[in-house]
């Protein structure tokens, strides 16, 4: 059984894009260097409400998790992923389950939610299906076996009360199985995006778990989705588009595709978390939290 404080979650895309650091003098040169950076970045741990300034909300953190912000968190990226995106605003890690929850911010202004009928899980589970075969070929280049998408865990299920979207369906990678979990919560000029990372047992011990963690966070007034003034910018895209191409599905049918050309570059990618051992990273985690082995126990919900 693997030891739960030398294992670090991080993520790959199923695109294959090419390493980025290659060559690249700001990457480390080894992955001791690289191990020492994780640790020296600012990782907050506090238990306090943090501000996340590229979405104007705020987090609360919760004990056992470790959290970085802005920069850091989008560095975390470049030494974890070798690209940095430029979308990511912050994440939490916890060091006892290895959970991670990664934070995304689109401005795409105020999304409606007047074509959620319009949204067919059968049909959209099929076109991720069929998508990810298609990228299979490509895997099968670098000598990387395939994807293959289960079924739904969760259909995409609307909260109108606190204006989120949520899904959640099985990935098989060989033996393996993961998850591709994904909230998403709208605002007055955006939404964020949460991703989660862990193995598929993982998520089952704690599948109730990442709706606890993305109720931490909430936009600050004037900036939450029930501050919309007439006039405000309107997204080029409704709920149903935003979910369809953001799990992997097709883009919908509509006039003008390059109406849709941002979003479709969201459906490409679809996250499966790769377990790697980092002992120095580990130590340091348990150091942060004093050697204890805490449980995440998220607060009661923001309001």
């Amino acid at each position: 059984m693997k030891n739960i404080y030398t294992l670090l979650a991080v993520w790959i895309m199923l695109s294959l894009a090419p390493t980025a650091h290659a060559g690249d003098p700001s990457f480390p040169p080894t992955q001791q260097a690289v191990n020492q950076e994780i640790i020296n970045l600012p990782w907050e741990y506090e238990l306090q409400k943090y501000p996340l300034e590229k979405s104007n909300s705020h987090f609360k953190l919760s004990e056992g998790f470790a959290l970085l912000r802005g920069e850091s968190a989008r560095r975390f990226d470049f030494l974890t992923q070798g690209m940095e995106d430029p979308d990511t605003e912050a994440l939490i890690y916890n060091q006892d389950t290895e959970i991670q929850l990664i934070f995304n911010y689109y401005p795409s202004g105020y999304v409606s939610l007047e074509d959620w009928e319009d949204l067919d899980a059968a049909e959209l589970l099929g076109q991720i299906s069929e998508n990810t075969e298609k990228s299979n070929a490509e895997r099968a280049k670098h000598n990387i076996h395939g994807l293959t998408i289960g079924g739904w865990l969760q259909k995409p299920r609307l909260d109108k009360d606190n204006n989120s979207v949520s899904w959640v369906f099985d990935v098989l990678d060989g033996e393996e199985r993961y998850v591709n979990a994904i909230s998403i919560k709208l605002g007055r000029k955006g939404y964020e995006k949460f991703t989660w990372v862990s193995s598929y047992d993982d998520y089952l011990l704690s599948m109730d778990l990442m709706a606890a963690l993305v109720s931490q966070q909430s936009f600050d007034d004037g900036h939450r989705y029930a501050d919309y003034s007439v006039g405000d910018t309107m997204a080029a895209f409704g709920i149903a588009s935003l979910v369809a191409v953001t799990a992997g599905g097709n883009k919908p049918k509509v006039g003008l595709a390059a109406l849709f050309a941002g979003l479709l570059a969201l459906g490409k990618k679809l996250l499966i978390p790769i377990l790697i051992g980092l002992g120095a990273i580990a130590a340091f985690f348990k150091k942060l939290f004093g050697g204890k082995d805490p449980k995440p126990q998220p607060d009661s919900p923001e309001v």
